[in-house]
Parts: C-alpha cells; structure tokens; sequence
C-alpha cells in the first residue's frame, strides 16, 4: 500500500495549554505550532494563537482552516501525468 502525502492534509486543533487554549497545526507527522512555514512565501495572518476560552479558540481555529486551503501554492493544479504503455 502506497501512501501520498499532500500539504493539503494539514488542519488545526485546539488544545489545553498552561495559558489557556492554544490552535496547533496538525499534518501526517504531527502537531507542531503555527509558526512561517506554514506561509510559504505569503504573510502570516494576525488571527491569533492563544485563547482564554476553548469556544473563542475553536471559531478561530476554522479562520486558521480557511486562510490555509486559500493559500496559492495550494490552489495551483497540477500537470497530468502522461502514461506510455
């Protein structure tokens, strides 16, 4: 069994820091924080990571989904492969 891995696969969580609630992102090999990489060559949005409350921090976790999936490298389509039998 063959298994693709996309960037596409990522999403977001809300998980119980210390702090408060926090909004990680979550792909194949794990959760990890928000941080650049994520951008790819466009800004990061000023949307927010940490929450007083697991309500307020879910609403904003799908802001977090929405901006992703609409990143351009994302979007791109992909050249069909041509099989030659």
């Amino acid at each position: 069994m063959l298994l693709k891995s996309r960037m596409s696969d990522l999403t977001f969580v809300v998980r119980k820091s210390d702090r408060g609630w926090i909004i990680r992102s979550q792909g194949l090999l794990g959760e990890g924080a928000i941080g650049l990489r994520l951008a790819k060559g466009t800004e990061l949005p000023d949307i927010g990571i940490q929450f007083d409350t697991k309500e307020e921090a879910d609403l904003v976790c799908e802001n977090w989904k929405q901006w992703y999936h609409g990143q351009p490298y994302l979007k791109k389509k992909q050249k069909a492969l041509k099989y030659i039998a």
